[in-house]
């Protein structure tokens, strides 16, 4: 009799480990799932690379009107870690993960650009009509568009609304140039 309790006992242990085991695997299996899900998801909302990826610095400016956005100020500093200004220089473009662009900067500080228009973190928008024109400018050649423009080390960026002769463009391409890049 003792030997049947013995197996009853192993049996019972037996049960239990397989019931354990049951419940254990697909607890197991859901967790896997879970990350891959969350890391797929990650991937898809952050396209750039990993922070830290990219150590980059270029010279920037955005003029409306003849009058230049301050992005020394507060409001403006580190609003992303992928790109942004900061230590209270409001000229220096720092982009520290690789495949961020330009509208990824602006985007970070409540800005964009699109359909002609230039819209400022107030929500005023100055769009292209009648003589005043949205114009961008990469290492002092217009470009068509500068939103997915991915910043390279020591480029020299601006975005001009208005106006503007040939001349005050020359003379506004000729002041970035000699802004300096802080590392």
């Amino acid at each position: 009799m003792s030997k049947k309790r013995d197996d009853s006992y192993f049996a019972a242990e037996r049960r239990k480990k397989k019931k354990t085991m049951m419940i254990a695997i697909p607890v197991g299996i859901a967790v896997v799932i879970a990350a891959v899900a969350a890391s797929l998801s990650y991937q898809q909302v952050n396209p750039y690379g990993p922070v830290g990826s990219a150590h980059v610095h270029a010279v920037f400016a955005i003029k409306l009107n003849g009058q230049a956005i301050d992005f020394s100020q507060q409001k403006y500093q580190v609003k992303s870690n992928f790109i942004h200004v900061e230590n209270m220089d409001g000229t220096t473009l720092h982009r520290h993960a690789t495949a961020v662009p330009f509208g990824e900067f602006l985007k970070s500080v409540k800005m964009d650009i699109s359909n002609g228009c230039f819209t400022s973190d107030d929500g005023t928008k100055f769009c292209n009509e009648g003589d005043k024109t949205l114009k961008f400018y990469v290492n002092g050649q217009q470009v068509d568009s500068i939103t997915d423009y991915v910043v390279n080390d020591n480029d020299h960026l601006l975005v001009l609304y208005g106006n503007e002769s040939s001349e005050q463009i020359q003379q506004e391409l000729a002041a970035l140039q000699n802004t300096p890049v802080r590392k």
